[in-house]
Formats: structure tokens, C-alpha cells, sequence
């Protein structure tokens, strides 16, 4: 419910426009039509030794595409993991995206973060 809220929000402010807002309250409600439909685009970033994860987001492919298209091709991000020198903005999102399009399933990217006395971390991008 909160997501419909923001996107009739982005509407009122004039950020996007009515049709735009519509293919987003779709992408909120996919139909099952196709094998495609109902896949989930999960980014988990786990530490070694820690029983919950740092991040554990889920979201539907269909949402994940339609949002792409409001994040403008030279957009830069400041995103660290923690202490780490890892910046999330080095991840080819373009790339991840363009797999899960073309109807990639399991394992898109993974990586494991090794620092100084510290347990290693690693991010995982994989598509169910």
C-alpha cells in the first residue's frame, strides 16, 4: 500500500507522468502470463559467523526493470558497504539487468569482500 502511495505522490509532484505511474502499479500487481512473471530479483549481503543478513531485499524482475528506466545512465551514487572500500555504484547494474531481461535465472553476481580482522562479506544478486 505504501508503494501505491509514493507513486501517486511522484504523480502529484510531477516527477513522473500518469502512464509511467500506471506500467509502476502494474509492475505492483503482475498478471500471469508468462514464465517470467512472477521472478524475483534478490540482492542478499551476508557476513561469515552472523545468523542474520546485512541485507535481504526481494523485489519483483517486472518492478526492478521499470524502475531502471527512472535512474538516468550517468547517475552516481555514493553506496559503501559499512567500513568498507566497496562502493555498490562499481556493480554493473546495466549488465545485472540486461540478464535479468533476457530471462537469466539463478546466480548474476557474486562477490566476496575480504577486510582486516574482520569476518568476509559477500553480496549475492541472483534472480528466482
Amino acid at each position: 500500500m505504501e508503494e501505491k502511495k509514493r507513486i501517486i505522490n511522484l504523480v502529484a509532484e510531477g516527477k513522473i507522468t500518469a502512464e509511467e505511474a500506471a506500467k509502476l502499479l502494474e509492475a505492483l500487481n503482475p498478471k500471469p502470463a508468462s514464465s517470467k512473471i512472477g521472478r524475483k530479483l534478490h540482492i542478499l549481503i551476508t557476513q561469515e559467523g552472523s545468523e542474520k543478513p546485512k541485507l535481504n531485499l526481494s523485489i519483483p524482475v517486472k518492478l526492478a526493470q521499470i524502475g531502471m528506466k527512472f535512474i538516468p545512465k550517468n547517475a552516481n551514487f555514493d553506496a559503501h558497504l559499512e567500513s568498507s572500500n566497496f562502493d555498490f555504484s562499481s556493480i554493473n547494474w546495466t549488465e545485472i539487468m540486461d540478464m535479468v531481461s533476457s530471462g537469466e535465472v539463478g546466480d548474476l553476481f557474486n562477490m566476496e569482500i575480504e577486510e582486516d580482522n574482520k569476518p568476509p562479506t559477500t553480496i549475492r544478486i541472483y534472480v528466482e
